[in-house]
């Protein structure tokens, strides 16, 4: 698995037409969220303007108090740190093994306290993290894990850990396979998918020239 660098996007001018197409034609917005949404077969998936408002809407849906902790591997990133702590809630870090930097099992007990609510791991650099016995000990602690796959969509090979409660795939511009923005968030519960999706729908849409505009810049 690989990420593309940061000097070179992953588009081509035939993706890059197709986008300019369709903000001229437009189409039937429900049929697009459904193909989308569609992408694994077996994974329903929530489509979101971003791997971050897609997290804001997690957070939300789960109705966490004030000060309940939300554990990351150490190595993540600051936006999603920040609406953690824009939201009330405590972010705690989580160290990780230098040689695989996957966080063990061992230092999750040590970062686990009565507030801890979820775990947040990312996959960083293209590779996918050997997550089972970390996933395992979380869910014994009573904790909903959250797979940051932002960096490590391939396709239909890898919907997400199957034992993840929510796997998050970013299409930002500097993510492999860019559609210039949007998100793909896989989740276990139906009820916790669609009370998002409730949240989610009273929110405005992005105009088309916007989009439009993105297009453009990134040709």
């Amino acid at each position: 698995m690989r990420l593309w660098p940061r000097t070179r996007l992953q588009v081509g001018w035939s993706d890059l037409a197709a986008g300019a197409f369709a903000c001229l034609a437009g189409g039937d917005r429900a049929a697009l969220v459904r193909q989308a949404e569609s992408y694994w077969p077996d994974r329903p998936s929530l489509l979101c303007f971003s791997v971050r408002s897609g997290f804001d809407l997690l957070l939300q849906a789960l109705d966490l108090e004030p000060g309940d902790e939300v554990i990351f591997s150490a190595l993540n990133v600051k936006g999603m740190i920040n609406i953690v702590k824009r939201e009330g809630y405590v972010a705690v870090p989580l160290d990780f093994d230098a040689q695989s930097i996957t966080p063990t099992v061992e230092t999750l007990k040590r970062a686990l306290s009565p507030r801890s609510r979820v775990l947040v791991v990312a996959h960083l650099f293209g590779c996918r993290l050997d997550l089972d016995a970390l996933i395992d000990a979380a869910h014994d602690a009573g904790l909903l894990v959250v797979e940051d796959c932002a960096q490590a969509f391939n396709g239909r090979e890898y919907p997400g850990h199957p034992k993840a409660d929510v796997s998050m795939f970013s299409f930002g511009p500097l993510k492999t396979a860019t559609a210039l923005g949007g998100a793909l968030l896989n989740l276990r519960d139906p009820a916790l998918r669609e009370k998002m999706r409730a949240i989610q729908e009273g929110y405005p849409l992005q105009p088309t020239k916007r989009q439009a505009k993105r297009v453009l810049q990134f040709a």
